[in-house]
């Protein structure tokens, strides 16, 4: 009777474990995706798109946020999930040069991306 049960719940834990683990990868993928689309493009694209009524920006109601840095550049704040803000560095001209990811919803594991600055 146990080993009856046993063999039914190992393939549905094997199920559970697959979809866990392509949610997972799926939601950094898209925050990679999202890094390399908008790398070294113009802030103004970025806020256009932000404005976009099916973008995470307008359904939260997001306010602005920027400052600017020393450099004469500034940093520009893009809410990407519930637990996920982009600092994206901007260069005097209006390039997206950098990020740096601030939340636990957008950890990128690799940090193969992130260029931060003690500025952001």
């Amino acid at each position: 009777m146990i080993v009856r049960s046993v063999s039914r719940a190992v393939p549905c834990l094997l199920i559970a474990s697959v979809i866990l683990l392509c949610g997972c990868a799926s939601r950094i993928g898209a925050f990679e995706n999202h890094i390399n689309q908008w790398l070294a493009r113009p802030l103004a694209e970025l806020k256009q798109d932000m404005k976009r009524p099916d973008s995470y920006a307008s359904k939260i109601g997001w306010k602005e946020q920027s400052w600017p840095l020393n450099n004469g550049g500034s940093v520009y704040v893009e809410p990407f999930g519930r637990d996920c803000l982009i600092r994206w560095q901007i260069s005097p001209g209006g390039s997206i040069l950098a990020y740096e990811a601030v939340g636990e919803g957008c950890e990128d594991p690799k940090h193969e991306l992130a260029k931060t600055s003690d500025n952001l």
